[in-house]
């Protein structure tokens, strides 16, 4: 997982090798976190196939599929996420924490032998209208 917290890390994010839609979406997010002032209360995850449930829960302290012990899918879940994205090959959960604007953004792939199945489907899910 890739993890861009600050506003250092978050300008190194635009300068590393992306593939081209990749790149696009992290170029249009960036600016507008930093044209939004939110630079300083961003927290932006690239989920890469390798990572699992159990990484990023340490990274960002919580799992976007399990809220007070409701997993998704399971009868009672309500997603955890303010806001989540289609971006065609990419999906964007936006969970805001706190009334002063902090938020943690999570970039999953969306595609074949893509990252963490259970969150892409659960984010397919959903976008095709099972939830929010």
């Amino acid at each position: 997982m890739l993890s861009f917290y600050d506003r250092p890390s978050l300008r190194h994010a635009l300068t590393l090798p992306w593939q081209a839609d990749l790149k696009g979406l992290l170029r249009k997010r960036i600016d507008q976190i930093f044209d939004d002032g939110l630079a300083d209360l961003t927290h932006l995850l690239v989920i890469e196939p390798c990572d699992t449930e159990t990484m990023v829960q340490k990274e960002i302290g919580f799992s976007p599929l399990e809220v007070e012990g409701v997993r998704h899918g399971s009868p009672g879940f309500i997603p955890r996420w303010d806001i989540l994205h289609d971006h065609g090959g990419w999906f964007e959960l936006i969970f805001c924490v706190g009334n002063d604007g902090f938020a943690f953004v999570l970039l999953v792939q969306d595609g074949p032998g893509s990252v963490w199945p259970e969150l892409r489907d659960a984010c397919r899910r959903e976008v095709g209208g099972g939830g929010q």
